[in-house]
Order: structure tokens, then sequence, then C-alpha cells
């Protein structure tokens, strides 16, 4: 089997070069007998001079003992090397053959909006490329400078430096002064300069958040979610949630989550009880009867507002389940507190109350014992604990559950 020699044919020497296949047989046909009897191994690139100037070619592959050209080597040209031509050229380079690698967006696209790299106008915030005729102008007539980032101005409105704000922390982006308000407001306790990055989250009976904007030094959080989240945000105005009702208390739970951009899951019976204890309603903390039937009524109360009752319909069904687990865990519950006073002194046995029960659990591979919560007279807790805490030791053992006084609670 032949192989061809492979070699660039190098024509940018040459006062005509062929710019047809026609052309480059034709160019070929008078050369490939001027290589016959030369010697091509002994250099990479040959040179032939001519009537029309000088080629040259540039061996790229020789099969294995070729050098010497006879009349039967075959040659395949792989590649050829041609003076550049100029086709885009920028229309704003008078009498200059420039390179236009940039298209004018405003300029008719007709050839003619060509703009090479040094009359280019790119605007900071955005590669749009414009020619100079259509650079922009800022609404107050300066050449524009940059693109404004903002949701409003979506990097297409273009600004000067005068209206010029930059990203606290990244410099690259900038915003024009309405934009920049809107992305970053101010602390809204004057005279703080702060970023207010807290947006309050009380709600009212309209279903309309209070929006007041505070920084972190101003602003509090109401953990209603667990410490993993992030909980509700309240200004000066509504960080007193021990002032609500009980019925308030977790209707703003449940409306300002559902009102949330990014939804979070709402608290179970138990969230809801931990969350009464907070701010002091301690009895109806114990009360998931009161719990839950408070929640459907805060439930029905969300529906002049369909986004906030879709949230709070979807979480229902989960507090309905939960509510008959509970109701099972309560009786086992009770039935421990009656052993328990049967264990207990006489005279304590009468003072004992049963308050909450939470069944055995597993977390992270971890074993915890069932808990039961009793209610106990303040002035008769000590009797209850026992010397160093034998009596209550001893009851914990013989009922095979951690037994805590309320108001004591570890989990």
């Amino acid at each position: 089997m032949t192989v061809d020699v492979e070699v660039v044919l190098d024509v940018r020497d040459l006062r005509a070069a062929p710019s047809t296949p026609t052309g480059f047989a034709e160019l070929w046909a008078s050369v490939e007998p001027e290589l016959v009897g030369r010697d091509i191994s002994r250099k990479a690139v040959h040179e032939l001079d001519g009537a029309a100037g000088r080629l040259r070619l540039e061996i790229v592959r020789l099969p294995p003992g070729a050098g010497l050209v006879g009349p039967d080597t075959r040659f395949s040209i792989v590649a050829v090397r041609e003076t550049a031509r100029l086709r885009y050229r920028c229309t704003h380079c008078r009498g200059r053959g420039t390179y236009g690698p940039f298209l004018c967006k405003t300029c008719p696209s007709d050839g003619e909006n060509r703009v090479c790299d040094r009359h280019v106008v790119i605007l900071d915030g955005s590669l749009t490329a414009t020619c100079p005729d259509h650079r922009p102008a800022c609404r107050c007539d300066a050449p524009a400078t940059f693109r404004c980032a903002g949701k409003a101005c979506r990097t297409v409105t273009a600004w000067c430096d005068a209206h010029r704000k930059r990203h606290p922390r990244d410099h690259d982006l900038n915003y024009c002064p309405s934009c920049y308000d809107v992305t970053f407001p101010r602390c809204d306790e004057r005279p703080c300069p702060d970023l207010g990055s807290v947006r309050c989250e009380h709600v009212t009976s309209g279903f309309r958040r209070c929006g007041r904007r505070m920084c972190t030094r101003h602003a509090s959080r109401w953990q209603v979610f667990g410490g993993e989240r992030v909980g509700l945000g309240r200004c000066a105005g509504h960080r007193e949630v021990r002032n609500l009702g009980p019925e308030d208390v977790l209707f703003q739970i449940v409306a300002g989550a559902a009102l949330r951009k990014r939804k979070d899951r709402l608290p179970s019976l138990q969230g809801f009880a931990h969350n009464l204890r907070g701010v002091g309603m301690n009895e109806l903390a114990l009360d998931f009867a009161w719990i839950h039937r408070t929640l459907a009524a805060v439930v029905r109360r969300t529906q002049p507002d369909a986004a906030v009752s879709a949230e709070a319909m979807k979480a229902k069904s989960e507090w309905d389940e939960q509510f008959e687990k509970i109701k099972v865990t309560s009786q086992t519950g009770r039935h421990l507190v009656e052993q328990l006073r049967g264990l207990v002194p006489t005279a304590l046995a009468g003072t004992i109350e049963y308050a909450d029960y939470r069944p055995a659990t597993r977390r992270g591979g971890v074993d915890r014992p069932a808990l039961l919560f009793v209610k106990v007279p303040e002035h008769q807790r000590g009797h209850f604990i026992g010397p160093k805490g034998a009596a209550i030791k001893s009851y914990r053992s013989r009922l095979g559950v951690d037994v805590q006084i309320e108001g004591d609670r570890r989990r």
C-alpha cells in the first residue's frame, strides 16, 4: 500500500495566489514536475521560485523510506497557508483595515455594524456592545458608564458614574440609586446607617406583613421553627410576642411561615407547645386538645388568603395525625401516673398530676428512654425528689421511664 507524502502549501509569497480548487489544481500540476529528483527528506521546508513568486512546501508527514521524489511519488496537500483576508472591518476606523469582532446591537445588521476593540463601547455590568455613535446615555444625558444590576433595571438601563452605587461586597455589581435602596434598604431604626437585612414578619388581620426593615442589631428573631432554622423577624414594635393572645400566638406562627418566599415547615403540635411555653403560657402548652382545637380555628381564620390557607391546610392533616398519636401516648402517661401514685408517700399521691408523656426514641443511633412529666406542688418537690435524688431515681427504676417534674424539661 502506497502512503502519500503529506505537505502544506504556503502561497503567501505568490503574486497571484489561487483561491479556488481549480486554481490550486493548476498550481500543483505546474509544481509537481519540479519536485522529481529532489530529496525531500533533507529538510522540512522546500522553496520553489518562479515567475509568479515563491512557493513553499512544508513536509508534514514523510513515509518511511521515502526521500527522493520520483514520477510515482504521491502527494497529499493537507493544508494551505494563505494571506489573511480581512472580512469584518471596523466601520469607525477611517482609511484603516482593522478587524471588527464586535457587533453594535443598535446599528442595522447589514454588515455596517462591526466595531473594533478600540471603538467598541461595553458598559460595566453587561456584555452588550455598541459603537461610539450609539453609546447609551444616562437619564441625566451624561454618557453612561454602567448598566444597573437591580431588579427594575435588569442590566438593561444605563447610568453614568454620578448615579453609580456599588454592591457593598462585590464591586463588580453596580446599581442606580433607586434599585440600590430596594436591594439594600437601610435599617428603619434611625439614624442607624446599617443594612436593613431583616424584615419584620408580623402579620396583620388582613394578611399583610409589617415589612419594616431592620439591621441585625435592631431586629429580633422569634425562634419558632427550632434552633437550626431562621426564626420569624420581629421589629421593635412587634417583638413582644408575650403580649399576644394565645390564639394570636399560633396565628402569627402559621401566617408568618406561610408568607415566606422560602417556605418553612410549620411546627408540630409538640413544637407549638414549646413555643407557648416560650411565651409563658405553660398551662396551655400541656393542653394538646386545646392546641389542636385552636389550630383548627386558625386554619379557618386563614381562609381569606388563598396562599396562607393552602399552607395551613397542608399542615392540618399532619396535626390531626399527631393529635391521634398524642391521645394514645397520653393514655399511657396517665396510666403511669396512677402507678407512680402508688409508689410515692400517701401525702404526695393526691398532689401529683399528669403533665406530658414522651415515648422512647432513638436518635443518631442513641436510645432515649420514655419521659413522664408530672406536676408537683412547689413545696412538695423536695419530698418528691428525696435526699440526693434517691426517691425520684427509685420511681424511674421501678416504672422504667425517666420521671421529670414539669418545668425541668430536657427535650
